[in-house]
């Protein structure tokens, strides 16, 4: 939720809306998503790129996030070419988990707010 008041007002029935339209949409989005994605015929080429395509532009979008401490962008680079040089065959799945490790990581050490929130 964006609001421009104090977060400790918004509680309780101006929260659970939002929560219990939000998971089944996402829910519903996946497994619909899933059953499609079945569908798919093995010879379709390109397609794995999506999720290169996914890595890249969230990693693009963190430059906006720029801060005192260890650079998004840097941190998803790293993540990529240790995840590239320690499990070339998995590297999305453990570049993904790196990032997100690094991120919380960073955010127990630094614990600030992202700069455009």
């Amino acid at each position: 939720m964006v609001g421009d008041g104090d977060a400790q007002e918004v509680v309780g029935a101006a929260v659970h809306p939002p929560e219990f339209s939000t998971h089944p949409y996402w829910a519903g989005s996946a497994t619909a998503g899933a059953l499609l994605g079945s569908l798919v015929p093995a010879g379709v080429t390109g397609l794995d790129f999506a999720l290169t395509a996914l890595f890249v532009v969230l990693a693009l979008d963190a430059v906006r996030d720029l801060r005192g401490d260890l650079p998004t962008p840097v941190l998803a680079l790293l993540c990529a070419l240790a995840a590239r040089l320690v499990f070339p065959h998995q590297l999305l799945l453990v570049a993904f988990t790196l990032f997100t490790a690094g991120l919380l990581a960073r955010h127990l050490a630094v614990g600030r707010k992202p700069a455009h929130v």
